[in-house]
């Protein structure tokens, strides 16, 4: 049986903390992980996106964690309309531009999914090292 842990959070900046913070209080709650730094890291990209570039003024945004026996997913939903999620090709002396390929290489697998109404979720999915099986689906 999955376990479900899920927190909004409002559009400013200083609740990217607060999302990685949430995230690692789940995660030491449910018994920790090996990948906590890796799952850390993404949490921060991925609630710094939301307030960036996909919530609207005024809507929050929702980080949940979803922890299954051989996955973990990690998922950020926006108010964005538009689902799209690019992996910009960053110059060597670019300032910013590479924080989702980061998320790319740190998680197994990641994706967008449009959200009934409006909005995106943008997820990512951790292989648990511990789980007994290899198996692992990571389409949410």
């Amino acid at each position: 049986m999955p376990h479900l842990s899920q927190h909004s959070f409002s559009t400013t900046p200083q609740t990217v903390r607060a999302a990685r913070d949430f995230a690692m209080e789940a995660l030491d709650n449910w018994g920790g992980c090996r990948r906590s730094d890796d799952i850390r890291t993404c949490v921060s990209e991925l609630a710094g996106n939301a307030v960036r570039h996909g919530s609207l003024h005024g809507h929050a945004y929702l980080v949940r964690l979803i922890r299954h026996p051989d996955c973990l997913h990690v998922e950020v939903h926006d108010s964005a309309r538009h689902s799209r999620v690019r992996i910009p090709s960053a110059s060597l002396s670019a300032e910013a531009g590479r924080g989702m390929r980061i998320v790319q290489e740190l998680c197994d697998d990641w994706g967008v999914r449009v959200l009934t109404g409006e909005g995106k979720a943008v997820w990512t999915c951790f292989r648990r090292p511990e789980a007994h099986t290899s198996r692992c689906s990571c389409t949410p």
